[in-house]
């Protein structure tokens, strides 16, 4: 059957191979309402145009040059908007649990593999108490005043919130090569990063409970 055959959101979801790529077996015309919830949520994580260019085509059903006439654009950029949008969900397709697991079922999920891995993270590092380190002020890891600078004006404060955006491999504005490289030292020798951690960007567009949960992970399973 095709794309405008079907009702929302059982054409979107087709379009995303949703069930192919989760190795799930939705019925996507019957989702219950926290995975309607799951992907209303999904799509709110979009830039607004690419929101309003996805629910235009599949909620609305408006044809692409209907779309382009409403909007001032042409047909062919609606079109060509509409598929990154579309190659930029599937790019990163472990936003797709917020909808098979549905979003509330997945924020129990996620917020339980965190306190997991984050208490194992503790336990192999010898996090013991609240007054370690791992919970104090980026002040206490004696850097450079340009470092702590940078990191403040970035809304970096403790040192469990640096660890989290170093390993995540976020872009921190006015931070260079040699300042990265003494927060990737400092973190190793106060023995909260493995030896040889290797650093894989995560998505932008990744949720704070995502990113968190991989990460320590990632983190443990350096140690295994």
């Amino acid at each position: 059957m095709g794309r405008r055959k079907r009702l929302y959101p059982a054409n979107l979801l087709t379009e995303l191979s949703l069930n192919e790529e989760m190795g799930t077996n939705i019925d996507y015309e019957n989702l219950n309402a926290d995975q309607r919830n799951g992907l209303d949520y999904v799509l709110s994580c979009l830039t607004e145009r690419n929101q309003i260019l996805i629910r235009e085509y599949y909620e609305n059903y408006k044809s692409r040059r209907q779309i382009a006439g409403h909007y001032h654009l042409t047909e062919n950029r609606v079109r060509q908007c509409i598929a990154h949008a579309l190659r930029g969900l599937k790019g990163n397709n472990r936003m797709f649990f917020y909808i098979t697991n549905g979003y509330q079922g997945n924020i129990e999920h996620l917020t339980r593999q965190l306190t997991e891995e984050e208490s194992f993270y503790k336990q192999i590092r010898g996090i013991c108490s609240s007054d370690h380190l791992f919970y104090q002020d980026i002040y206490e890891l004696s850097f450079p005043m340009r470092i702590y600078r940078a990191l403040k004006i970035n809304q970096i404060h403790t040192v469990r919130e640096l660890l989290i955006r170093t390993c995540a491999g976020c872009r921190i504005r006015n931070l260079g090569d040699i300042s990265k490289a003494q927060i990737l030292e400092k973190l190793t020798m106060e023995n909260l990063l493995p030896i040889h951690f290797e650093i894989e960007p995560l998505p932008d567009s990744l949720p704070q409970l995502n990113r968190e949960a991989e990460i320590f992970r990632k983190l443990n399973s350096c140690d295994i």
